[in-house]
Formats: structure tokens, sequence, C-alpha cells
């Protein structure tokens, strides 16, 4: 163990309640009401309780001032295995300890400078002139112990302490600070015999069992420690360097539990330095996460309910100022309807809700950053309180408080996450089957070929699947939706109790900090938690909900039960029309060589006799094509064909032109002047392409 013990090693408590007429709990309780009682910041106050605070202290040390002693050189490791000790009976007598206190003041006599020696030979002569009477011997011992507390040359603090030794060997005080001195230079095995012959002395000195117990911890014999820091509360219960001890010894061993009742016990024994406590306590904190992250949840929560268990208020910490100014959990008011927080404005009211509470999150994030950048303002010749006890249970409340409403938060967003993973699951199923009948209702409508029944039928059909399946998703989202309610309620009532408990907690021990530096700081210290738990509200709050299905189907399903009857047969509406001209027929009239041939929607005048010409009218797209070309007939008793082919020139009304080629054969059978069959046209031309013909022919010969 390598941090410095605070304690009051200049008297043991019996001696002292003898010299002072009071108990060492009475003067302790005296000082603390001029530390409660005093401004501090005001300069002449300050000096005044200070004054009266070293006279106390005084008193408790037989007329002589505090010191602090420790191991010497911090952050020096303790031996990976147990130093070997070997005292015996024979070390711990009178002689050996004036010996090895002529040791060490021979060693350190030499080396003290002109001024160092004069001032200890002045008051070593005042001391000797006095017969080296009680008084005279503790005022050496005093002398060395503020030396070695708050000089620079532990030298001249040793002929100080091993002079009171050598004059006095059989003085508790004295024996016990020359082996505080000891431990301070790191000659921690040399000081085992010095403190048993205090003990020796006088054994029920919680600061010498506590020296022991320190001693024999940093030498690795970690049985031997623990007997003795036992012993030490065993005489005084209260004693917080004993606790403060154990509490390392127990990191050491791996006893977290034990180690975190001690620390408390230490700080409340005020043996702990703000830096010690606050670094064990992080410490125990990070080994209660890991074990809570590797499965062992019991260590995790005993670590938390030990902590809430030791900074719980009490009647003894009642307020003595006003606490720091409280925030209230705002109310939230929700929506019993699904459709109304996702339709009616609810949802989009508690964004906005929480985006201005976010804003006023930032702000104070600035303004937190800025008071701890903020440096005290002092008086001249004012201190700084440090107030280590009230700032470390502050710590550990905040830290408890801002845990729990995490650990809050979480547990509401798991079971959130939850809620949304069934209502996700049932709103896919939901659409992935709407989208199948839904192409069966599109396939439906588009057989229906503009049919208004068989589309109205195909509605139905739809409907009869769409409107209980919107039913049955909606009833469900609002189950879900339910689930969620409780969910928040239940977080917001939680959030709420954690909020005030975190008042409640914080309040004694902020009223103590009279300090403006300090409570300024924790005042923020303490917002900082009631925000981020009202935050984690408004987080619970401000969350999206499914849609609910909506169709042009309704709610009523029964309406969709029954086909509904087809509609009587519609009259069919016909308008009368006359004879027309078929398209596919075609009238030829022979002249001897030449020919007429009308259709549809032309009329066409030629002759054939090895040369072929013609020239025909079309009425239609009103334009004239010139044929030449060549021609050739045969004919085999009733049968008869003819053939040409040529150029044609086809020039339209509106003035276009175009040309082409022709190909034509006609078959006719018959007798006499009448006779039917076929006629097969081709015509190719720029503007048109290629284009085909077939008409039936009836010919009227002359």
């Amino acid at each position: 163990m390598r941090h410095i013990l605070v304690l009051l090693m200049l008297s043991v408590s019996l001696l002292m309640s003898g010299q002072t007429g009071q108990s060492t709990d009475q003067i302790r309780q005296r000082m603390a009401e001029i530390r409660r009682t005093t401004n501090w910041d005001d300069p002449a106050a300050a000096a005044k309780a200070n004054a009266e605070i070293k006279k106390l202290a005084a008193q408790m040390g037989g007329g002589q001032p505090p010191v602090s002693f420790g191991s010497g050189q911090a952050g020096k490791a303790e031996p990976a295995t147990p130093e070997t000790i070997s005292v015996k009976a024979s070390d711990v007598t009178t002689g050996n300890i004036a010996a090895i206190a002529q040791r060490f003041y021979s060693k350190s006599y030499k080396t003290l400078d002109a001024a160092g020696k004069t001032q200890f030979d002045q008051h070593f002569r005042e001391a000797a002139a006095d017969d080296f009477t009680f008084r005279s011997v503790r005022k050496l011992s005093g002398i060395g112990g503020v030396l070695i507390s708050m000089g620079d040359d532990h030298n001249l603090a040793c002929v100080y302490l091993a002079a009171a030794v050598k004059a006095m060997p059989d003085d508790t005080l004295s024996v016990n600070n020359f082996g505080a001195y000891l431990r301070i230079i790191d000659s921690v095995k040399a000081s085992i015999p010095v403190l048993l012959y205090a003990d020796k002395l006088y054994g029920e000195s919680p600061i010498v069992l506590t020296q022991l117990g320190c001693s024999y911890l940093e030498l690795g014999h970690e049985k031997e420690a623990e007997s003795y820091l036992k012993e030490a509360l065993e005489y005084n219960p209260g004693f917080g360097q004993a606790h403060t001890a154990l509490c390392e010894l127990y990191i050491k061993q791996g006893r977290l539990e034990d180690a975190l009742v001690e620390l408390f016990a230490g700080v409340k024994g005020m043996g702990a330095s703000y830096a010690r406590a606050s670094g064990n306590y992080a410490y125990l904190q990070q080994q209660a996460e890991k074990a809570g992250e590797n499965g062992n949840q019991s260590a995790k929560e005993a670590f938390w309910d030990e902590t809430r268990n030791q900074i719980s208020p009490d009647d003894a910490l009642a307020p003595l100022v006003p606490s720091v100014d409280r925030l209230k959990m705002p109310s939230f008011p929700t929506c019993q309807k699904i459709t109304d927080w996702m339709e009616g404005g609810g949802y989009g009211t508690s964004v906005q809700a929480y985006n201005r509470m976010h804003s006023l999150l930032m702000k104070f994030s600035e303004e937190f950053l800025q008071v701890h950048k903020e440096l005290p303002v002092l008086p001249p010749n004012a201190v700084l309180r440090d107030y280590p006890n009230e700032r470390f249970a502050l710590d550990c409340i905040t830290e408890y408080f801002f845990r729990e409403s995490e650990e809050e938060a979480h547990d509401f967003n798991d079971a959130y996450d939850a809620i949304m993973d069934e209502v996700n699951a049932e709103a896919e199923a939901y659409l992935q089957n709407k989208e199948t009948y839904t192409m069966e209702y599109v396939r439906c409508v588009e057989g229906c070929g503009g049919d208004g029944y068989c589309i109205e039928e195909c509605h139905r059909v739809y409907c009869t699947k769409e409107c209980p399946a919107a039913n049955i998703y909606n009833k469900s989202l609002q189950g879900h939706w339910e689930d969620y309610l409780y969910q928040f309620n239940e977080t917001a009532d939680r959030q709420k109790e954690i909020l005030n408990d975190l008042y409640e907690f914080s309040a004694p021990w902020f009223s103590k900090i009279e300090s403006p530096y300090w409570s300024k700081i924790y005042a923020y210290e303490i917002q900082r938690v009631a925000l981020s738990a009202i935050m984690n509200v408004y987080s619970a709050n401000a969350r999206p909900f499914q849609w609910p299905a909506h169709n042009d189907c309704g709610t009523d399903c029964s309406a969709y039960a029954n086909p509904a009857p087809p509609p009587p047969e519609d009259e069919e509406e016909k308008e009368p029309k006359g004879n027309e001209c078929p398209e596919d027929k075609k009238l030829n009239i022979g002249l001897g060589i030449c020919s007429i041939a009308l259709d549809c929607e032309s009329a066409e005048f030629g002759c054939s006799a090895g040369a072929a010409v013609s020239i025909k009218r079309n009425f239609k797209n009103k334009s004239t094509t010139t044929f030449l070309g060549v021609g050739a007939e045969a004919g085999l008793g009733f049968a008869h064909a003819e053939a040409n082919a040529g150029v044609t020139m086809t020039r339209h009304d509106n003035g276009d032109l175009d040309v082409g080629v022709k190909g034509e054969l006609t078959g006719t059978v018959g007798a006499g002047p009448g006779s039917t069959g076929k006629n097969y046209e081709v015509n190719v031309t720029v503007m048109e392409g290629l284009r085909t013909e077939t008409k039936d022919v009836i010919g009227i010969g002359f």
C-alpha cells in the first residue's frame, strides 16, 4: 500500500483524553463544528478557524501538531512474494529501539547543513535544560512530525524524532512517530520492530496497530496485516485509516464486496483522501461491471445495492443549508389509440418536445463544461476547503443514480424493441398477403374487358380478403400500442422515482458544502444526472409505430359475403345499314382487246395486245394511275387467263407523285358472255412499298 495515511500520531487515545479533559470524539466533533460554521471566504474568519482547529489538534496530540506519514515512495508496487521478516524478542526491547534510533540519528545529523544543525541544537539544548521531561520530549517529537509532514528535509525530521526516542524510549507516542518516519523513508522493514515495541508499550492504540498492519501489507504479509488492522478497529471501530487500509488489502485479494464496505467506512471515518477513495471506488465499479458482462449479474447488483445502502441518507445528515434547486419530471400526455398517435399528430408533437429538450440539454452541456473550467476565486490568505467526504459521497450518489437511470432506459428499450419486432413481423406478413390478393384483383379487372358488373365482383372478392385481414392487423396493432403505453408509463414512473431519490440522497451531502466553488460544481453535477433521467423519458416518449391499415373496403366485412345479382341483359343497340360495296369483288367488262374493270373504290380502262396500257382513277384516295407494260392472254375452251406487267405512275390530286411497278394475273371460267374467276395484283411503289390484292372477278364479254 503506497498512499499517504493522514493520522494523528502525537498521542494514543487514552493519553489524549487524560491530558485534555475531553475525549477524542468530543474534540473531533468540535473541529467538525468549526469547519461547518466558518465562512471560509472571509480571510479573518478562516484564519481564526484554522487557529482554533490547530489548537484542538494540539490538545489531541498532547500539545503537538498532527503529522502525516505513510509509505515513502508512493507508487512503488508491493513485492510479488512476501519479504522475509524475522523479528526476535530481543529486537523488541528498549535497548534495541534506542540503538536503531541512534543509528538513524547519527546518519541524518551528518547530512544537516549549518542552519539545520543550529535549529536542532537549540531545541535539543532546551529539552536537555528541562531534563528531558515528558513535555520537552513530546515537543521534540512534535517538531519532527511537522517536519516530516510539511518539510522538505527528512534528515532534519529524523534527528528530532530519533532524539525524542533516545531521550525517552518508553514514550509510546515518540516511538510511534519514529516508526512512522521509517515507513515514510521506505525503511518499512526496519519499522516493524519499532512499531511492535510501541504496541508493547501501549497495546490498544489504533494508530500503532494500523501502522503495523500497513507495514506488513507493504511487505506482502497479508494475514498479519489483516490481523493488526482488525485489532485496531476493535479499539476504535470508526478509525478511518484502518478501514481504508483494509479496503486496499481486500482489493488486492479480490474480495471486492468486503473492499466496498471498508471503502465507505474509511471515508466516513475521514481516513482516505478524495483521490484515493475515488480511485478505489472507480476500480471496484469497473470490476463489478466486468462481472456483469461475464454473466455474474449478482456481483454487479451486490455492488450497486451496497452503494445505495452506504449512501442512504439518515437523520444524522439532515440538511444544514438550502439544497440544490430541484427539477421536476414533466408530464407526458399519451394517446390511447394508435390512430391518434400516428395520424392525429401525437407522434409529431412528441418529436417536437424531444427536440426542444435536446436543445436545452446541449445548452446545459456547454454551461457544465464552462463551470468545470472555472478556477476558484479566493481572497488573500484564504484556503480552498477540499470537502473530501462530501465530494466522494456525491460522486457515488450521482454515479449510482446515473447508472440506475441508464439501466432503466436500457430495460425500456429492450421491451420496446421486443414489441416492435412483433409489430414489424405482423406488418410484413399482412403486406405480403395483401400483395398476393391485390395482384389477383388486378388480373381479375383486366379480364373483365370493362364490364362493370365483373369489375364490381372482382372488388367484392378482393374485399373478402382485405377487409378481415386489415381488421385483424389493426386490432393487433392497437394491442401492441397498449403494451407500449404500459411500458412507457412504467419507465416514466421509475425515472421519476430515480429523479426524486437523487435529490433526497444528495441533499444532505450537498448541504454540507459551503464553498461557492465546490457547491456550484456539484449543483451542476446533480443537475446533469437529473436532466439525463428526464431526457430518458423524452426519448421513451418520442417513439414511432407502424401505421394502421386503410383501404376502400371499410371495416364491415359482412357487406362482401355474397355476390351481387347480375343486372338484366341490355337490348342490343343496332344501327340500320344499307348494302355496301364488297371490297373483295371486281367487275370486268370485256370490249374486244380492251376492258373496263370496276371495284368499290376505282375504275380502270385498259387495252392489251402484246403491249398493255391502262389508266385508273381511285375515287377513295383521289389519285390517277397510268400503267404501261406488256400483256398476254390464253384460252382453252371455257377457261381463260390473261396477265400483264409494267411500270406505274400515280399522281394524287394534291400534287404528290409516286412511281412503281405492277404485275397482274386474272383467271376466269365460263361459257358465253359470262365468267367468274380470281384476280391477283402486286404493286411496288416508291412511296407505299409492297401491296398485294386478291379479288373475286365477275366477267362480262361483248
